[in-house]
């Protein structure tokens, strides 16, 4: 009479067994924690090349916009190259192939010589290539989460807070987009400004939140005290920031600074797992 159940349990078991190691704890080649890292970058990206676009259309242009504008263009299309090779999920692939279809109408634009008109439709096609972008990071994220829950060592909070903290990549350089539109397209201004409002305190906001973050070690602390100072003039000026009383070329400055800690931290947040 004991032996029924005993095979049954042996059967489950091994189903069990077998269903675990059909999982995997990578994204293709590449490990989960740097492909939330990489699509991440897309994101920011995204923005960072709209930017570029933008200050070219307003005759603001020097090597360092010209070195954006062209290395964010071939770096983007290299990683959705590396992102579409190693997704096995449907879902992403899915996700993957809307950002190509408006990454092609995107790329068009920027190649073309600089002018109000594109800058304009820059404007509009950037927040949709950015909302595609986000649902890449946001499946691989959910991948993750059921491929890894089968193994011991998931850590979802941290795949999370990796996410999280790379999205203040893209803030930085999706404010300073906003906030050359607002004086540049008056017609528009109260639609960007409402945008600009909206990042300023979600970029604000995730400071606080990252600051107090469980993954946190010394050296992401003492960049995040790095970047407090940074913003602190924005924060305690925000009413004259939106009203677009910052001088361009500052703000410009450092959101690209903004970018460039935070895209430390979240390589600093990446490599914590890898450390246990």
């Amino acid at each position: 009479m004991n032996k029924k159940p005993t095979i049954l349990n042996v059967i489950f078991f091994l189903f069990f067994i077998s269903l675990a190691l059909g999982q995997s704890q990578t994204y293709g080649d590449i490990d989960y924690n740097k492909a939330i890292n990489i699509s991440g970058k897309q994101r920011m990206l995204s923005q960072k090349m709209a930017k570029a676009y933008l200050l070219k259309s307003q005759g603001i242009t020097n090597d360092m916009i010209n070195k954006e504008l062209n290395a964010s263009k071939f770096i983007f299309e290299k990683q959705l190259e590396i992102l579409k090779k190693n997704s096995e999920s449907s879902s992403t692939r899915l996700y993957l192939k809307q950002v190509n279809n408006v990454w092609d109408d995107f790329k068009k634009l920027i190649n073309q010589e600089a002018n109000t008109v594109n800058a304009l439709r820059i404007m509009s096609l950037n927040t949709e290539l950015l909302k595609n972008c986000h649902q890449v990071v946001l499946s691989i994220e959910r991948s993750s989460n059921y491929n890894n829950k089968f193994f011991e060592n998931n850590d979802q909070e941290l795949i999370n807070t990796i996410n999280v903290s790379g999205k203040q990549r893209m803030l930085s350089q999706r404010m300073c987009l906003y906030f050359a539109a607002i004086n540049e397209f008056p017609k528009n201004k109260e639609e960007f400004k409402e945008v600009l409002g909206k990042v300023f305190d979600e970029f604000s906001y995730v400071i606080g939140d990252l600051l107090i973050s469980t993954f946190n070690t010394t050296e992401i602390e003492e960049e995040i005290g790095l970047i407090m100072a940074l913003w602190e003039p924005y924060q305690s000026n925000k009413r004259q920031f939106l009203n677009g009383d910052f001088d361009l070329i500052d703000v410009y400055n450092v959101t690209n600074e903004l970018t460039k800690r935070f895209n430390k931290v979240t390589g600093l947040f990446e490599q914590i797992s890898k450390k246990k």
